[in-house]
């Protein structure tokens, strides 16, 4: 029997055990299978055990709506796929050890930590582990370079680094974000550059009233959103 929080979603401010729902993905994966919208809503009704009609089923796919942890696993058995297969990047360290389906002992035990430490560490997203911890966690938990950048606490560090670079000079700030980013620093300057060349293309050059203002507020955006903007470059090719 699925638990009361399998059946809700999270409340404001609460994290998740799942990463969100990939439309995309779960388009591709039922498409791939051949199935109707009908289909495999019959099927996640028969696992969930009561009725989900294929318009929810849409709005999933459209991202107008978030299904519960157990609608994702009742989907995930519908497509005869893991979880994993349907959702976005983990975030935080409690959606890394829930997608690897790994217990709270299993990974404090693989990462060198007492089970109430590992616990803590995960309840706030907040990692503090030495540097064999921290190795240790990179072999257990496979975290994503912007998961583990943010459990370290220093994504507003780096939006910073990321906004002088995107502005100045960025060879320079290759090793500064290489310090903080677990990326090859290859990929740190390619990333780097491309994010130079990306904010020097919204040009304002010559442009007045209505035109100077939007160009105003993209080239405001773009920096709001620069770390994600970092992440982007940063993915493997087709992930």
């Amino acid at each position: 029997m699925p638990s009361q929080d399998d059946l809700r979603s999270p409340s404001e401010g609460e994290t998740s055990p799942y990463p969100p729902l990939e439309p995309r993905r779960a388009i591709a994966v039922r498409e791939q299978l051949g199935l109707t919208h009908g289909q495999v809503a019959w099927a996640v009704s028969a696992f969930q055990g009561h009725p989900l009609h294929p318009g929810t089923l849409l709005a999933w796919e459209e991202g107008r709506q978030v299904p519960t942890v157990h609608q994702i696993k009742a989907l995930a058995a519908a497509l005869w796929c893991s979880p994993g297969d349907l959702l976005g990047e983990p975030a935080t360290l409690l959606q890394c050890r829930t997608l690897l389906g790994l217990t709270v002992e299993q990974a404090a035990v693989g990462v060198g930590m007492t089970r109430d430490r590992y616990a803590e560490a995960e309840r706030r997203n907040r990692w503090r582990g030495s540097g064999r911890q921290t190795q240790a966690l990179f072999e257990v938990l496979r975290p994503p370079a912007a998961c583990f950048v943010g459990a370290c606490g220093r994504t507003g560090q780096l939006r910073v680094l990321l906004r002088e670079a995107a502005t100045g000079w960025w060879p320079n700030y290759v090793r500064p974000v290489a310090k903080i980013v677990p990326v090859e620093p290859a990929e740190i300057h390619r990333a780097l550059e491309q994010l130079h060349l990306a904010y020097q293309r919204i040009d304002n050059h010559g442009r007045s009233g209505t035109a100077a203002e939007a160009v105003e507020r993209e080239s405001l955006a773009f920096l709001d959103r620069i770390d994600e903007q970092l992440w982007q470059r940063l993915r493997p090719q087709g992930a």
